[in-house]
């Protein structure tokens, strides 16, 4: 089987103080991808770094005529399977052929803008020729015809996010170019199948770098009843609800509500045990407006709730959510987080802070390195997919 790289980049929760996929059948490392910062008003950041990456990775000038033979190689000169896919800044790039990249999406917010800008960084030290960033805007279709048209352009490597249902319609197009590299970005490439001893979404197709999605949906609602105890330690739990956004035909993605679940049934008061809410998305997609239809009704309907705590999943949802919250005047008293945190940055950054006060935030930069590490050491020959971590 082939191997997936249990990426452990850094893990932690993004403040707002002022308002408020490991071996070869796994997801990924725990928290991989994640960076711990606070709101802006603390000032303060802390980050933490795979030891496997590049520790001066915007330094062009670390690179010299003594350039090792292969990136992060081994003492003796030899290749290091486990290090060879990150970036190393003292090794001479420019010695070889000078790849083309782009990045095809099924979506095009926020988390994966910053994805392509990360990409595109990262191109620019690695002596990569960026494309751009293309996406299908949920048209599954669509889709593969932006795949053939890059396909037929000739580029060479190929970083991929389709809804991932269809990894198999994607994975039958790339199997005809043994000539390009790929790897999967927000979801890993698996078949969907089922059955015993089957993990989560089928089995793997490729090598991927990801997430642990349960392990997310479980911190999120940590940080949750932190914000509750700290806030209203007096509340009647009888009136605080839980909604966890949901995706629930994505099983990946749907790790994230059933850790939701699983914790608030281990935490909550018995008189709150009633109160946890499926906010599935699956009929409504990924976007704002999805959030604001899928989590309306439930606030609604549920008038007796008072503070409700909302585990947004995605930033779209996320955004949603407070949108509806907010409309419904229970802002002061909810607490909304999310896995991603792009667009909560974005929103404190043009001064908006409401009941979306938190988020399980994916450093992009940190994610991307070793994706496209990987595919130029598959076309360069020092590694292949089954070698690669």
């Amino acid at each position: 089987m082939k191997k997936l790289l249990a990426l452990v980049l850094a893990a932690a929760m993004v403040l707002s103080l002022a308002a408020c996929s490991n071996s070869s059948n796994s997801d990924s490392g725990s928290g991989s991808g994640q960076q711990q910062t606070e709101a802006p008003d603390s000032g303060s950041t802390d980050t933490e770094t795979d030891p496997g990456a590049g520790s001066d990775s915007g330094s062009e000038d670390a690179v010299t005529s003594d350039s090792p033979a292969y990136p992060n190689c081994n003492e003796d000169g030899s290749i290091n399977l486990d290090t060879i896919g990150h970036y190393d800044p003292y090794y001479d790039y420019t010695q070889n052929e000078r790849y083309k990249v782009i990045y095809i999406a099924d979506a095009s917010g926020s988390l994966y803008q910053e994805a392509a800008a990360a990409y595109e960084q990262w191109c620019s030290l690695m002596n990569l020729e960026w494309m751009g960033f293309n996406s299908s805007e949920g048209d599954n279709d669509r889709y593969l015809t932006l795949l053939q048209q890059a396909l037929d352009s000739g580029y060479d490597i190929f970083i991929l996010d389709p809804d991932s249902t269809t990894w198999a319609s994607v994975t039958a197009v790339l199997n005809d170019y043994p000539d390009i590299a790929w790897m999967p970005m927000m979801s890993p490439a698996r078949d969907n199948s089922e059955g015993e001893g089957v993990p989560v979404g089928g089995n793997l197709l490729h090598p991927s770098a990801g997430f642990d999605h349960y392990n997310a949906g479980w911190e999120q609602m940590e940080k949750l009843f932190q914000w509750m105890e700290e806030t209203y330690p007096d509340a009647d739990w009888s009136e605080v609800g839980c909604m966890s956004m949901d995706y629930s035909i994505v099983p990946v993605l749907h790790q994230r509500e059933i850790a939701n679940a699983d914790y608030w049934a281990q935490n909550a008061p018995a008189e709150a045990q009633g109160n946890f809410f499926q906010a599935d998305c699956a009929a409504s997609g990924i976007s704002v407006q999805a959030g604001i239809d899928v989590a309306g009704p439930i606030i609604s309907t549920n008038d007796q709730i008072k503070y409700w705590l909302v585990s947004g999943n995605v930033d779209d949802w996320a955004q949603g959510a407070a949108t509806a919250i907010e409309s419904a005047g229970l802002g002061e008293t909810s607490c909304i987080t999310t896995f991603g945190g792009t667009a909560l940055q974005s929103q404190w950054d043009a001064g908006t802070q409401n009941c979306w006060r938190y988020s399980l935030s994916t450093a992009e930069a940190l994610y991307a390195e070793p994706l496209l590490g990987a595919c130029y050491a598959y076309l360069q020959g020092w590694a292949t997919p089954d070698t690669i971590w």
